[in-house]
């Protein structure tokens, strides 16, 4: 899945990655010792504040869950003796930079990397300690550290009672490396009761998502997708009671009853929700009970089982996000993805879910090195002429911590790093084939053409959750002709690079 959009969601790097040493900061090749640690509930009481930043390119058609999944599970571990603030500027929340706090916790993705440090800057010129954490600060230590008083690298669990523990006693180390800690081989769970208490949201209704995880971690090996080396291989399931009793309580504190619906709305963001198929019936058949409705990312191989989608539809699921990436094979065969599909084979699968009352969006990427026009013209073609629910369209933009960045960096491939345009809608890479702004300007051209008027009647047409994909479409809609409109007067242009001389102008040489 996902490009910044999706992979960077979680905030936790695993132990199980394929990440070696070499990857740490020279500061940090040998081992640390692990600290002799106190009871938690010792440690004088910290006022902590957390902060989601908001990307100075990020786009406002984003679908926003309530909070940041990584946040949720740090306040969620946190000895209950620290006072704790959540503040989210992707919904407006103002910063205090006056606060009285003892500890500032930023999490970090690629495209909000600019403004996370911006924030890091201002609260450590008011005195306050600082820790970045999160993907994009666990792949880039030296550039991260620069800006704050340490870095959280990787799976918080255990060590996040480390981090406090020196916070309290004066002795925060620069650097916490999750490598350093036992490996976290049982994901906790949400307290939703206490995430609301600490955040500025207030109940809602069915138009914002409660997120939930279920599983963590995804052992395919995709080079596009940052999970491999983030949320790590090992696939970690939490017990279906536990999830069960999670999504009750989530329902009592957040969510209100209203005209627009009855049923909470639950955006599971499980990196892969089917890897374990009779775990996965387990948890389906549990949550059956809860009635909700819910959305989830899952390979399409996983819906060809009828038995799958059947129990998906039973437990409220509306909704599955899919990672076509490619209906040409030859460019699944480059991103790692070996399968062996077709368009008709996807068509069918389609075609069933809907039939059975669940509705498949889809994830697609383009890259400059290998899609021609022609091949956008066939993606667009797919999306319409499969009803595709808001589907996302994203150039390739390879992430630190992804192999992809690693292959492309060498290379020389990547063109730009600055970090506000990696929302994936910014042409970042080298593009030989084509001018690169023509470029840019025609995958604009076709993401819009995939929410023209005529492709979003027939969308709300042909899927059941009508009044949900009208209004998400007509947003995206106005949001990529913004985008397109800004491009076209030259205020997002991609960077310029030096066009390659035609063969046919070439001199021949001989020694």
């Amino acid at each position: 899945m996902n490009n910044d959009l999706l992979p960077e969601q979680s905030y936790s790097i695993a132990h199980h990655s394929a990440s070696s040493a070499d990857s740490k900061p020279s500061s940090q090749l040998e081992t640390t010792e692990t600290p002799q640690l106190l009871p938690p509930e010792s440690i004088r009481p910290l006022k902590i504040l957390f902060i989601t930043p908001q990307g100075k390119k990020d786009e406002d058609s984003n679908q926003k869950a309530l909070f940041a999944m990584g946040i949720g599970i740090l306040v969620s571990i946190t000895p209950k003796q620290h006072q704790i603030e959540l503040v989210d500027e992707l919904f407006g929340d103002k910063i205090h930079y006056q606060g009285d706090y003892d500890l500032v916790a930023i999490t970090t993705r690629t495209l909000n990397a600019t403004r996370a440090y911006e924030i890091a800057d201002k609260f450590r010129q008011h005195g306050k300690k600082v820790v970045l954490g999160g993907v994009h600060a666990s792949f880039n230590y030296e550039e991260a550290i620069a800006h704050c008083d340490a870095v959280v690298h990787g799976e918080a669990e255990n060590l996040w009672t480390t981090v406090l523990q020196d916070v309290a006693q004066g002795t925060l180390k620069p650097h916490y490396d999750s490598r350093d800690f036992p490996p976290v081989e049982q994901t906790p769970g949400l307290d939703y009761e206490r995430i609301f208490n600490a955040s500025k949201r207030g109940k809602v209704d069915v138009r914002k998502s409660i997120p939930i995880y279920t599983t963590r971690g995804c052992p395919y090996s995709c080079s596009f997708c940052v999970t491999p080396n983030f949320t790590g291989k090992l696939y970690r399931i939490q017990e279906p009671e536990a999830i069960k009793n999670q999504i009750e309580q989530a329902k009592r504190v957040f969510f209100q009853k209203t005209r627009l619906g009855k049923k909470p709305w639950f955006m599971f963001t499980d990196e892969n929700f089917g890897v374990n198929k009779k775990k996965m019936w387990e948890i389906l058949e549990a949550i059956k009970e809860c009635d909700i409705n819910f959305s989830t990312f899952i390979s399409i191989n996983f819906l060809e089982d009828a038995k799958t989608v059947r129990l998906l539809v039973e437990a409220g699921c509306v909704m599955v996000l899919v990672g076509f990436e490619s209906i040409n094979e030859e460019t699944l065969k480059a991103y790692g993805k070996t399968r062996q599909n077709s368009v008709e084979k996807f068509t069918k699968i389609i075609e069933n879910c809907r039939k059975a009352g669940l509705c498949v969006q889809g994830n697609f990427l383009v890259n400059p090195a290998i899609d021609t026009y022609e091949d956008m013209d066939a993606v667009l073609a797919f999306v319409r002429d499969n009803h595709i629910v808001m589907p996302i369209y994203s150039l390739l933009t390879p992430y630190p911590g992804t192999a992809l960045y690693l292959e492309y960096k060498e290379k020389g491939l990547i063109v730009d790093e600055d970090w506000d345009k990696y929302t994936a809608q910014n042409l970042i890479v080298r593009c030989d084939k084509y001018d690169p702004l023509e470029y840019q300007i025609n995958f604009l051209q076709h993401y819009l053409a995939m929410y023209s008027r005529r492709t979003i009647v027939g969308r709300v047409w042909h899927n059941p959750i009508k009044l949900i994909t009208l209004i998400t479409s007509i947003l995206f809609r106005k949001n990529l002709q913004d985008q397109l409109k800004s491009v076209k007067l030259g205020k997002r242009q991609p960077v310029a690079q030096p066009r390659p001389v035609p063969v046919s102008l070439q001199t021949s040489h001989k020694d």
